[in-house]
């Protein structure tokens, strides 16, 4: 009773526009008073600050100024170049030149936004030029952004694997295949509208010089992810360090290499960061009090015997935690539906013998999906505000591209070896 009620209280004032922390904190307290569970008051503001003081978050916000720090100097351009260099002759060439640099940006950022901002402000223009709908061109670069949160480094797997203690190595070794499969077919469909409707035929393949100069002009860049995941694979540094890493290496890239930004952007860049940072750390507080809740209750207990009850087939299991995150994606950023959900979904797929590192990936392929969904799809404003074309005509110009993301999902839902291989080959 106690976890419809709390379910229901958070459907509602989510749909009331109730500020998001205000939503998770009303959905903890008023359990306490409805059900006269006599817990004290004292303990919410307890568990608010107990939630966000391990050591470990302090890699939240470095990530954050190491993506915004690649993403205001000149490498999305020299990423964009070298992607045309790359994949620019092939039917649907510059859709193939958006899905790949928001792969390659992606694994600098880890976050989708700034992934979907760097790259679409160039190639919406030049896809619009080329003959693309602006409205398709707009769907492309939201759906391609959200690969940069599958493809490591990410931050809603770091939290993942921080609220659930896996290892975020391991989460972001299993990112690595389903982050390339959800670019092959986006790359599919823009094959597809390139040929069918001759807007983007493709053109003559660049000389291997060409391709090696745009290579070597992105290579800075492109070595971030591999310090940072060379450095937590091989035991180097832990998440946290490694994230402090980022933000040196990419000071010395963006200030040393490429000159395109200057220390005297630095407050400011630091001053956005920190507004950023505030905001998921104060929902990770919100979230931790209604976490603490829920566990004093047993409420993942019910809820396995509620799923077990239901079903004992594990792909229906797998199934329910699809449709339960896509609908909340629909209404709810990533960090924090990965923060309410992850506690009750842990429990229920160990029972039913799913790995933890699995479940996290199919989580973060979920709420993917949901940033370039309607109604609050931050992925799908961004691209809206850069192409001037509305929500809803993007949204509707785009479906071959969520029928590729849904396909993908399920592939890495129901095939394992998906995102495990990589984890057990390098184990």
């Amino acid at each position: 009773m106690i976890l419809i009620f709390i379910c229901a209280i958070f459907l509602c004032t989510i749909m009331l526009s109730v500020p998001l922390v205000w939503a998770i904190l009303i959905t903890a307290i008023l359990p306490i008073f409805v059900f006269d569970l006599g817990y004290p008051l004292q303990a919410v503001y307890l568990n608010f600050i107990g939630g966000v003081e391990p050591n470990h978050f302090i890699a939240i916000p470095l990530f954050i100024v190491a993506g915004e720090l690649m993403g205001r100097g000149g490498v999305g351009q020299r990423i964009i170049q070298f992607a045309k260099a790359a994949f620019g002759f092939l039917p649907g060439g510059l859709g193939f030149v958006v899905v790949g640099a928001s792969m390659l940006f992606g694994g600098i950022s880890g976050s989708a936004i700034a992934d979907s901002a760097a790259i679409g402000s160039v190639m919406i223009p030049n896809m619009v030029k080329q003959g693309y709908s602006k409205a398709f061109a707009g769907g492309l670069v939201a759906a391609a952004g959200t690969i940069g949160i599958i493809i490591p480094p990410s931050i809603p797997m770091l939290i993942y694997g921080f609220v659930s203690n896996v290892s975020v190595a391991d989460l972001f070794l299993a990112g690595v295949v389903p982050g390339l499969i959800f670019g092959a077919l986006f790359m599919l469909v823009c094959y597809r509208v390139g040929k069918t409707t001759g807007c983007d035929p493709g053109g003559q393949r660049c000389s291997r010089k060409e391709l090696w100069q745009a290579f070597y002009s992105s290579a800075p860049a492109l070595f971030m992810p591999v310090l940072i995941l060379g450095g937590i694979f091989g035991g180097l540094v832990t998440p946290t360090e490694a994230a402090a890493v980022a933000v040196v290496y990419g000071l010395f890239v963006t200030v040393v290499v490429y000159r395109d930004f200057s220390l005297r952007d630095l407050p400011q860049l630091i001053v956005d960061s920190f507004v950023t940072s505030a905001i998921v750390m104060v929902v990770i507080g919100a979230t931790s009090v209604l976490g603490w809740l829920i566990t004093l209750e047993q409420l993942p207990q019910i809820l396995v015997g509620f799923v077990q009850s239901v079903s004992s087939d594990t792909l229906t299991f797998l199934l329910l935690v699809n449709i339960v995150l896509l609908i909340l994606g629909l209404v709810l950023d990533p960090v924090p539906a990965i923060l309410l959900t992850a506690p009750l979904f842990i429990p229920t797929a160990q029972s039913f013998g799913v790995d933890p590192v699995h479940l996290g990936v199919i989580m973060t392929c979920n709420v993917a999906v949901g940033l370039f969904t309607p109604p609050v799809g931050a992925t799908l404003y961004v691209a809206s505000r850069i192409s001037g074309v509305g929500v809803l005509s993007i949204a509707r110009a785009m479906w071959p591209l969520y029928l590729a993301a849904l396909s993908a999902l399920m592939l890495v839902t129901y095939i394992p070896a998906v995102s495990m291989f990589t984890v057990a080959f390098f184990s």
